[in-house]
């Protein structure tokens, strides 16, 4: 062991300094070994006459990243130890902290026996012992220890869950807790005995070893339980297999590869399984997802997901989406242009969809630059826009069934806003448009297709702004939007916007689509008024209503589709928000035709108060051919969250047809957490839909010791102690 130097610090006075002195002659190294400093304070300092340095009342003592808090410090120089009384406490870094009674250690703090010890890692995971020897600066043996991470008080001295062992080693390099005849406790109870248990160290979030089991209960598979066990490869790379079995002959292996480099990042998971849903038949699903940062700013994304059967996903409950959609996509956003190129596949789970007739592959890409014109004398901001896209389906019946198509497009687009005499805001905008489409297997058409359009608008906006006697501000705002439009008269097919929808954010754009094929042209006037209230609490109100009037009827829609662009008319928006300070937030939209009926409805309601969660929603959609709805659809949803106390939180929810008078889906779920535990106890019922026609329920169970591995995380309640 080298020596170390002293640096030794203390109340001055003459005789003291002396005394330093000398203290500084007998423990000064060769200038050979001169390597490590250790500094000394404390309130009195002395030698005794066996030459023994004597440090006590408030001792601190350094050395490198250690640091010790003692009442009294004695150095032996002949033996290079330490003899420490306590109370002690020894931290080498913010996240190793050791409180003791008594100690000896080696010069350098990193060597000794400790006794009475309660070693605190990452601040969270206590480990108390009757002993503690310090091995070499990496490894720490401890005895007779309990281990925890639940708050301990002096009124309640046992922990919520506790491991008990004759024997534990910390190795700090490899950040591990080797437990030796382990006792695992709940509540003081002994429930599970181990003769040998590894566990990472809190902050060791990439350990290889089993992760928390997998528990659910379902009417598909009765009781399933997952092990999952995590392999970290390199730095960079890990796996994670998770072997599955279910008491009514269910057996499958899932799977996570992930993988890090410098610029991004990919991760393949899937699972495979033999069931009695469908029997004799392996069955699965694979996942790939990646996230690439390019050269010139450029971005690459992509996801595809591959079931091997319509009902995969939903019974094994790992989507509900109905229609699945894979891309690959790269592009690339700066300040005045976009760049993008996709390749995108759709897969439908639905049983009444037949996917060789669903447009299943498409190419994409599309350039948009933004020009300021605001040096020159029109002023304003030109848009330039070239776009191509491509579908096919697999089926080559003649018309809708089998129908290709490409098609290329080009956009300009001038617009500008000016504030006139009196407050007006006058904007205008110029935009002409080409496409150049080529279909296949659909006689209807011709073959190729060139269209072309050019359309001008200009609005004009009053915004009136007033302030209440209770200071409430106030915005009202008239808007009246003329759109001209010529265009040839060559028609094309709709493929890619089926369901056009009118609401607050489009009601005084130039198109609404979020496709090309039904251009939104035509002249029409679009009117509107806007209303805004801020109060001084914080509460906040918006409300508009409108409509669209058409000089001739809307095209690219099937006769008699109830959209609510309508034809000649739009249905009436009405359209408000609501938002305070006290967490309530309220979205509304309907939709009302010339019949004063409601045509579509959706609102939103979320409100929080206190430990108070509610999140309810409702939908209403018409039946609709074109849009392949057979019947009304009209849902409403609640999700609601109530703290219980003492760290507990009860879930409730559900989604209620009111048009088929039946719950489609419910949903309840029990949580409990604090510093050192949580527990998710859940309970769904799936009834049946298009994808999963047998209704199914499920029932899950997961545990999870927090404070091991990783951190424990924010939320949930922990014990307080009185004293």
């Amino acid at each position: 062991m080298r020596r170390g130097k002293w640096t030794i610090r203390a109340s001055a006075d003459t005789a003291r300094a002396a005394c330093l002195a000398v203290a500084m002659a007998l423990f000064a190294p060769t200038p050979s070994t001169a390597q490590d400093v250790a500094s000394l304070m404390a309130d009195s300092v002395f030698l005794d006459r066996a030459g023994r340095l004597i440090a006590s009342g408030s001792v601190e003592v350094w050395h490198g990243s250690v640091r010790l808090s003692a009442r009294q410090v004695i150095f032996d120089r002949r033996s290079g130890q330490l003899s420490i009384t306590g109370p002690i406490t020894l931290s080498d870094g913010p996240d190793r902290v050791l409180l003791a009674d008594e100690a000896e250690l080696s010069r350098d703090l990193r060597d000794g026996l400790i006794r009475s010890a309660r070693l605190v890692l990452d601040q969270q995971l206590q480990v108390a012992a009757a002993e503690v020897e310090r091995q070499g600066g990496r490894n720490t043996q401890m005895t007779a220890v309990v281990a925890s991470s639940c708050r301990v008080c002096a009124e309640n001295p046992t922990p919520l869950w506790e491991i008990r062992a004759d024997r534990v080693i910390h190795d700090e390099e490899a950040q591990q807790l080797h437990f030796h005849r382990a006792q695992f406790r709940l509540g003081g109870v002994p429930l599970v005995y181990l003769p040998r248990l590894r566990i990472p160290a809190p902050g060791n979030d990439r350990s290889a070893g089993m992760l928390v089991p997998q528990l659910q209960l379902s009417t598909d598979f009765g009781l399933g339980v997952g092990l999952p066990y995590f392999m970290p490869l390199g730095a960079s790379r890990d796996l994670t297999l998770t072997p599955i079995m279910a008491s009514r002959g269910m057996a499958g292996l899932a799977f996570r590869y992930r993988q890090a480099f410098s610029s991004g990042g990919i991760a393949f998971s899937g699972q495979v399984s033999r069931d009695r849903l469908i029997p004799g038949r392996l069955r699965g699903y694979g996942h790939v997802q990646g996230h690439f940062a390019l050269a010139r700013d450029f971005r690459l994304d992509f996801d595809l997901l591959v079931p091997s059967d319509r009902s995969y996903l939903e019974s094994y409950d790992i989507t509900g989406d109905s229609r699945l959609q894979s891309h690959v996509t790269l592009e690339r956003i700066r300040r005045d242009q976009a760049v993008r190129a996709r390749a995108l596949a759709f897969h439908s789970l639905r049983v009444e969809d037949a996917n060789r007739q669903l447009p299943n592959l498409a190419l994409q890409a599309e350039w948009e630059e933004r020009i300021g014109l605001q040096a020159l004398p029109v002023g304003g901001e030109l848009r330039l826009r070239f776009a191509g896209h491509a579908h096919r389906r697999h089926s080559s019946i003649d018309g809708d069934a089998g129908r290709d198509l490409a098609r290329l497009n080009a956009t300009a687009r001038w617009h500008d806003r000016s504030v006139l005499p009196g407050g007006m805001v006058l904007g205008g905008a110029l935009q002409g448009r080409v496409d150049h489409v080529r279909i296949g297997d659909d006689s209807r058409f011709p073959d190729p297709v060139t269209r072309y359009s050019l359309e001008g608008m200009a609005d004009l906006r009053l915004p009136l702004a007033a302030v209440d006697s209770a200071g409430g501000r106030h915005l009202l705002e008239p808007v009246a939007q003329l759109v001209l439009s010529r265009r040839n008269a060559a028609a094309l097919p709709n493929d890619d916007h089926r369901m056009p929808e009118l609401d607050g954010g489009n009601l005084f754009a130039m198109t609404r689509y979020s496709g090309h094929d039904a251009a939104d042209d035509g002249s029409r006037l679009n009117a509107g008024l806007r209303w805004v209230r801020h109060a001084p609490g914080g509460w906040s109100v918006e409300a508009l209503g409108g409509r669209i009037w058409r000089r001739g009827a809307l095209d690219g829609f099937e006769p008699g589709h109830a959209q609510p662009l309508g034809e000649l008319r739009s249905d009436w928006l009405l359209a408000g928000r609501l938002d305070s300070a006290q967490g309530l937030a309220l979205d509304m939209r309907l939709l009302i035709d010339d019949d004063r009926r409601l045509s579509r409805g959706e609102t939103n309601l979320y409100w929080q108060r206190g430990g108070t969660q509610l999140s309810t929603g409702y939908l209403y959609l018409p039946a609709s051919a074109a849009e392949e709805r057979a019947a009304d659809l009209s849902e409403w949803s609640v999700d609601l969250g109530q703290e219980l106390g003492g760290g507990w939180v009860g879930r409730l929810g559900w989604e209620y047809d009111i048009a088929q008078q039946g719950v489609s889906a419910a949903r309840t779920g029990l949580e409990f957490r604090n510093e050192c535990l949580s527990v998710d106890v859940s309970l769904s019922r799936r009834f049946a839909t298009s994808t999963n026609i047998a209704p199914s329920t499920r029932f899950g169970l997961r545990v999870e010791l927090l404070g091991i591995g990783g951190r424990a995380g924010a939320g949930g309640a922990a014990r307080n102690c009185s004293t």
